[in-house]
């Protein structure tokens, strides 16, 4: 089986502050974009096919917890961040789509072990047919995404993603 390459999308205030996992993951193949407000999160993950983020638990603009919700059964993978003393600890959100928000937070070198991991998953999924994708352009009410109509597009490049973008339009439809 071919690996295929990740996407991941990194959220926080600037760029220059996710050099390091960016950096990392570009390392181990991974496509990375940057998302700096909760509504440009939104709109690249609702456009694109992501199967990691990486983000803190807040911006200044308010939480990235109703992320969980609107990813949930995507089969993204998301780690949130949570800044302490010197450094942070990495809380496990959601695991390939699946909630495990609550299990155990880590520290960095723990963390990177499970990005490794992670990556890992990712980049080994069995490959399945292309399906078509629609793209919508969210819209932000709060901090939950609400979206039009969708409308046809190009192909997805893996349809594990497909089905993700559709699980996100459907939760955040309501």
């Amino acid at each position: 089986m071919e690996p295929r390459k990740p996407k991941a999308l990194l959220i926080g205030e600037n760029p220059h502050g996710s050099w390091y996992l960016a950096k990392r993951l570009r390392g181990r193949g991974c496509e990375c974009e940057f998302a700096m407000s909760s509504q440009e999160a939104c709109s690249l993950l609702m456009a694109r096919g992501f199967d990691l983020v990486l983000s803190p638990m807040r911006l200044r603009s308010g939480s990235l917890f109703p992320l969980i919700g609107l990813l949930d059964g995507s089969g993204i993978t998301l780690f949130y961040s949570h800044a302490v003393e010197d450094g942070c600890w990495w809380l496990p959100a959601l695991r390939c789509g699946q909630n495990c928000f609550g299990s155990s937070a880590l520290r960095p070198g723990e963390f990177v072990a499970a990005l490794d991991q992670a990556i890992e998953e990712i980049c080994f999924r069995a490959p399945v047919e292309r399906k078509s994708r629609r793209s919508v352009a969210p819209q932000l009410r709060g901090s939950l995404a609400t979206l039009p109509s969708p409308r046809e597009e190009s192909p997805s490049a893996e349809p594990k993603r497909a089905k993700g973008l559709e699980v996100l339009r459907r939760k955040a439809t309501g």
